[in-house]
């Protein structure tokens, strides 16, 4: 029996070794963040990890007790072998866990969770992010790292497991009392609240917090409670909450600025995948990128202080087609019988007689769009399946300067008016695009500014066609990207910088008296702002905000993965709900938390009863 406690010692180590390997792999990995961090950081990442490590093995530990439990009276060897098996299976899957949490932090700046899994129907769609070469050498490092897990147990645990004979009979109850004991490592101690993310924040830096979380607990825990993943936010009582937001919302006088010259023009909606403000140089950015878009920013209505409310496409399509704000854990999206409820644009426009579509050059089907525009009731979906199968030539679909020249071709042969919307895609990851290199390297940054530069080139392209053609003089063009980017630089998931993205509205149909538009806003606030000047009723669209009624409130709000910001003229705060703090503030941000609070409680709810 004395060996069979050696053994479950032995292959509890093994375990705890394996998670304080996959730690140290993923800060290797990360090293343009990690090696930012101080050696007492690097050092505490563990020592605070080390608790949900015990957790993780306490879960497996808690298995393999229930099959020393039932093999008491078997020998060694044939407990090795249901061990062993046991433990390859574990491998693979963890070791799965592990390398693609590597290269999923690096694009979604969040640990692995069940949030992938909303993208795995489609794969071909799902890996289309990750560079070839990248992908074998992911999948060669899963393998090794199964394969040093496998060498391992034979070098340490197959000699001990095989010394193994038969037990006592009073073997199984022992064994059972010590199964029941992992609650304790399970639970991480024995307090009232069971392991949670929050225990193992230490730092102010939020990567360092996320570094200390261990990915194949946080995958299982987010999978268990997959149900709560759009749960309800509370902060306060749901009266309270409403009334803060109406208030938030609510406008004192029906007084807003016109800056069209007619009623009843076309709109065109052009949103632009990833388009940070940091490579936008008309917004300031750092990385200038765009100098056909900083040329049309001088021809139109710039707004300089501008958000997407979250960080992935299918979050920013619906916030800024139904005006409905992003949600920190799930994607309302991907429930089409939820996204049914919503109002959008394209309702509104084929109301008033407007011809609708919805342009796009990869495959319709990925994050469950097709029902979402099927449910908005946008009259004809383009995707790549309407383009010549000599055009399909990237990763995601159809490069941009196809897409804009169907468009243009399209535009210019309408008769109707029209409200159309067309998304682009070749700035998305990979970001390889049909063009020779204007920055020179090969890292990531670099490599989106190219994909960028080139989009924006397609787009210059678009509007030097368009402009000589009678669709100008009376179109809206509103150019807004769907999301932000963490490159270039090293913005952090929940930072404002990664949040800040360009919105631009020209075209013959926009007065000239209006240059620039100064005050925050986000892409929740679109709809309103825009119907409203078309003289259109838009209650529906109770989270957006008319940006140009002189009495509404001049706020910008975000969601990340998990947590809130809320930004005014005056006052930027961020909030994380894991770490229950505030991760950056500047100003009297003491009522703004409130309000921001009763925001996300708002449409937590509301996402919960739709």
């Amino acid at each position: 029996m004395k060996q069979r406690f050696k053994l479950f010692g032995i292959y509890s180590i093994f375990w705890l070794v394996f998670f304080v390997i996959a730690r140290l792999l993923f800060l290797f990995y990360e090293n343009s963040v990690s090696f930012d961090l101080g050696f007492k950081e690097w050092i505490l990442t563990f020592a605070y990890g080390f608790r949900m490590d015990l957790s993780s093995t306490g879960y497996i530990m808690g298995i393999v007790g229930v099959l020393f439990t039932f093999t008491t009276f078997a020998n060694g060897v044939w407990l090795n072998r249901i061990l062993k098996s046991i433990t390859i299976i574990f491998l693979v899957l963890l070791s799965s866990i592990v390398v693609a949490d590597l290269e999923l932090y690096n694009n979604w700046g969040f640990r692995m969770d069940s949030t992938p899994l909303l993208y795995i129907t489609k794969p071909k769609e799902a890996m289309a992010s990750t560079e070839l070469w990248l992908s074998f050498l992911l999948l060669a490092s899963t393998v090794g790292l199964i394969i040093l897990g496998v060498y391992s147990y034979n070098r340490f645990i197959r000699p001990v497991a095989l010394e193994i004979v038969k037990s006592k009979f009073y073997a199984p109850l022992a064994f059972l009392l010590l199964t029941g004991s992992m609650i304790l490592p399970v639970r991480g101690g024995v307090g009232i609240a069971p392991m949670n993310t929050g225990m193992v924040y230490f730092s102010e830096n939020k990567f360092a917090n996320h570094a200390a979380i261990n990915v194949a607990w946080n995958v299982v825990n987010s999978l268990v409670h997959k149900k709560d993943n759009g749960r309800s936010i509370k902060f306060m009582e749901e009266e309270k909450a409403h009334n803060l937001f109406m208030s938030l919302n609510s406008v004192s006088e029906e007084n807003t600025l016109k800056v069209l010259k007619t009623e009843r023009p076309n709109i065109v909606l052009l949103i632009l995948e990833s388009f940070s403000s940091k490579v936008v140089g008309a917004v300031g950015g750092k990385w200038d990128a765009t100098p056909k878009l900083n040329q049309l920013a001088k021809e139109g209505l710039l707004f300089n202080n501008f958000y997407a409310n979250g960080d992935r496409s299918d979050k920013g399509l619906v916030c800024i087609l139904s005006g409905f704000p992003a949600q920190p854990r799930t994607s309302i999206m991907k429930t089409p019988e939820k996204t049914e409820s919503l109002p959008s644009l394209f309702d509104n426009f084929n109301k008033i007689g407007y011809k609708t579509s919805f342009y796009y050059g990869g495959d319709i089907d990925f994050a469950n769009m097709r029902s979402y525009f099927f449910n908005a009731k946008a009259s004809e979906i383009f995707s790549d399946k309407n383009f010549d199968s000599k055009f399909v030539d990237s990763k995601w679909g159809v490069h941009d300067e196809h897409l804009f020249d169907r468009l243009y071709n399209d535009l210019t042969s309408e008769t109707d008016p029209f409200f159309t919307a067309a998304f682009t895609l070749s700035s998305h990851d990979p970001f390889e695009v049909p063009m020779d290199d204007v920055f020179e390297g090969s890292d990531r940054a670099t490599k989106f500014m190219n994909s960028v530069y080139y989009t924006d080139s397609c787009l210059g392209r678009f509007f030097e066609r368009i402009k000589e053609t009678e669709v100008w003089d009376n179109t809206l063009f509103i150019l807004v990207a769907d999301h932000g980017s963490q490159r270039p630089g090293k913005s952090q998931n929940h930072e404002l910088d990664k949040f800040r993205i360009p919105m631009l509205w020209l075209g013959g149909a926009l007065k000239d008296s209006l240059t620039e538009y100064n005050y925050v806003g986000s892409q929740i606030d679109i709809p309103a702002t825009l119907l409203n000047q078309l003289s259109i009723n838009s209650d529906d669209y109770s989270y957006s905000k008319d940006l140009f009624n002189s009495s509404s409130k001049k706020y910008g709000y975000y969601v990340f993965n998990d947590g809130f910001a809320f930004i005014t003229d005056s006052t930027k705060l961020i909030y994380d709900n894991t770490g229950k703090r505030l991760l950056f503030s500047e100003g009297d941000v003491e009522n703004d938390l409130i309000k921001a609070k009763a925001i996300i409680q708002t449409v937590s709810y509301d996402y919960l009863h739709r």
